[in-house]
């Protein structure tokens, strides 16, 4: 009971503070977008993200950031009400395994989305070198290379994480099937 216990408050914590770096950001991101001259200076330099001359290609970073983060904090959520059930030792509960599955998809989604992104942002930088040098590589090379930038080790943890809480998803279900076929014959 006490790991349970632990894990809960861990992650509260954690739900906590991605909330309050997410509203920290957001007030951040408006200043910046609406009032660029009530920033201190030094970070007056991130506003030129807003004056790119390579159009909404530059805003698909940072907005697939921020809905990963949005969709981390709902997983966060999920995980929070999954384990509520555990404190009082109902394992059993449907609540458990459709939280853990939603969770898990959204992990699952959280890093395969950031891998296709990375994936276009490395290609769009590579066309861009490429046009400004006029060089030409070998294919094999390129294809390793972006490969190797875009695959990250984040987000096939994340993957993992979402497959294996899809998997504790499935594993309750089966214990709460099982659970009931018992309550019944007795």
């Amino acid at each position: 009971m006490k790991t349970i216990k632990t894990l809960r408050t861990l992650i509260n914590i954690l739900f906590y503070t991605l909330i309050a770096v997410f509203a920290i950001g957001f007030i951040f991101i408006l200043l910046l977008f609406f009032f660029p001259n009530a920033i201190p200076m030094p970070w007056r330099g991130f506003s030129m993200i807003f004056n790119q001359p390579f159009g909404w290609k530059i805003y698909l970073v940072p907005v697939s950031t921020i809905v990963n983060f949005m969709l981390l904090i709902a997983a966060i959520f999920l995980l929070r009400k999954g384990t509520s059930s555990f404190l009082i030792s109902d394992f059993y509960n449907e609540k458990v395994t459709t939280s853990f599955k939603k969770a898990g998809k959204i992990f699952v989604f959280i890093g395969i989305s950031t891998i296709v992104i990375q994936l276009f942002t490395v290609v769009y930088v590579l066309n861009i070198a490429n046009n400004m040098m006029q060089m030409k590589t070998n294919f094999l090379i390129t294809l390793i290379n972006t490969l190797a930038a875009s695959i990250d080790l984040k987000s096939v943890l994340s993957i993992i994480i979402g497959l294996f809480f899809m998997l504790f998803s499935k594993i309750f279900e089966n214990s709460r099937i099982l659970k009931q076929e018992n309550d019944l014959t007795i």
